[in-house]
């Protein structure tokens, strides 16, 4: 059975690829003022599904333990193909049950000595992906919005908001 929740990521990492190709070299990796730019965003988007995707087979995912790769912030075509990448993964994580239950560590106290993990299911994770993702690319969309780049209404916008603005939420 398809799980809605990869489906969604999937559709999420689609939006990506078609933004990196709306863009130039420069609009991706220029810093503008004191904002990070575009591809520092879309690295820390990136890095959280390759988090996932590495602890989900010990069961222990650690949002903390990114790999912080310059190279995906700076190089549009590294970021085209770790997006290809992901998304193959996530066709093959297809199928697998969403109440797997996970344990997950985020700093949420920077000065705490010891990590903090908590209890979670793979479904609340590919969620929780979603939100994130869509968050940072609201902030992309503000980022390019000085350049004129153009991109779908949906880019950026939390599906509950989309489903409400449809009649359908």
């Amino acid at each position: 059975m398809s799980c809605p929740s990869i489906a969604a990521n999937r559709s999420c990492l689609e939006q990506a690829l078609d933004l990196l190709d709306r863009l130039d070299d420069d609009q991706y990796a220029r810093r503008r003022g004191e904002w990070a730019p575009v591809g520092a965003q879309y690295r820390h988007v990136v890095e959280h599904y390759q988090c996932l995707l590495e602890g989900i087979t010990v069961g222990r995912i650690d949002y903390d333990a990114r790999r912080r790769d310059v190279a995906i912030e700076v190089s549009r075509q590294r970021a085209i193909e770790i997006t290809r990448d992901i998304h193959q993964l996530l066709v093959a994580l297809d199928g697998s049950p969403e109440g797997e239950p996970l344990l997950i560590q985020t700093r949420t106290i920077a000065d705490r000595a010891e990590p903090e993990w908590a209890g979670s299911t793979l479904g609340r994770e590919l969620q929780f992906l979603v939100s994130h993702t869509v968050h940072h690319f609201a902030l992309i969309r503000l980022l390019l919005a000085p350049d004129g780049v153009i991109l779908p209404t949906e880019f950026g916008v939390a599906p509950s908001t989309l489903a409400y603005a449809s009649g359908r939420g």
